[in-house]
């Protein structure tokens, strides 16, 4: 199995959005996301069904990595929904972003450059339980902003509703779209993405409209000024090449 996501992607991402369409799709991000972590060192948690952790495996042992090694050290750890999310079968948000805390550090002081977790969302939730999944979703981000700490989100597109997918973008600032890491300009700081004030949004949509701008506009005057040095460069070359007496680049 093979995957266009490049290991520089995945390694500057940290909180990461897969609203994903096929299988295939999701096991080559999953085999990605993993993969880099075991390579940088890190503790991996893959959360989901033991079929799919299996699949891995396999995937894992094609690239190269002993996944059963990787295992018996702790560096790589299967976790079912359950085990992962919920506390005596309820899903409270407070108490992961607490639990994944104390994860953490329990990564780092078993020697691992930090932790990385994936699951999924593999059930279509009720009302109450998508409030909760999207509240924890939008403190992910500034609450282990300074931690080694990355997550690859999945959530199938047809368990999800486009609605709630929106939702999702607005709470994670990396989303994953048909093998592709892009930065996502539709991510909200937690406090507007949790809100329901349509002026706020729509003043901070207008912000990001113009940053993007600037910075595209930044980004093409950059562009002319290295054009522009490379010619004065060039043609000081050939001054100095004349003078020298020397014949001209691509002469005979």
């Amino acid at each position: 199995m093979s995957s266009s996501l490049s290991t520089v992607e995945l390694r500057r991402a940290g909180h990461v959005c897969l609203p994903f369409e096929t299988e295939t799709e999701k096991q080559e991000a999953v085999l990605a996301f993993i993969h880099e972590g075991l390579t940088s060192g890190a503790r991996c948690v893959f959360t989901g069904t033991p079929e799919e952790f299996a699949k891995l495996n396999e995937s894992l042992e094609q690239l190269g990595i002993c996944s059963k090694r990787a295992g018996a050290r702790g560096a790589l750890v299967f976790r079912t929904t359950a085990e992962a999310y919920f506390t005596d079968g309820v899903f409270d948000p407070e108490v992961l972003l607490d639990r994944t805390e104390a994860q953490i550090d329990e990564a780092l002081r078993s020697g691992f450059t930090g932790l990385r977790r994936t699951g999924e969302m593999h059930e279509v939730p009720t009302e109450e339980l998508w409030r909760k999944t999207i509240w924890y979703e939008s403190r992910v981000n500034e609450h282990f902003a300074r931690r080694p700490f990355s997550a690859l989100c999945r959530y199938s597109r047809a368990a999800v509703s486009p609605e709630r997918i929106r939702d999702l973008l607005r709470a994670h600032p990396v989303a994953i779209v048909r093998g592709e890491a892009c930065d996502n300009p539709f991510y909200e700081r937690p406090d507007l993405a949790l809100s329901d004030d349509g002026q706020a949004r729509l003043n901070w949509q207008l912000r990001q409209l113009l940053v993007q701008h600037r910075a595209r506009r930044r980004l093409e005057t950059k562009s002319m000024s290295a054009v522009a040095a490379a010619a004065e460069l060039a043609a000081e070359l050939s001054e100095l090449r004349s003078s020298l007496g020397l014949p001209q680049s691509g002469s005979d």
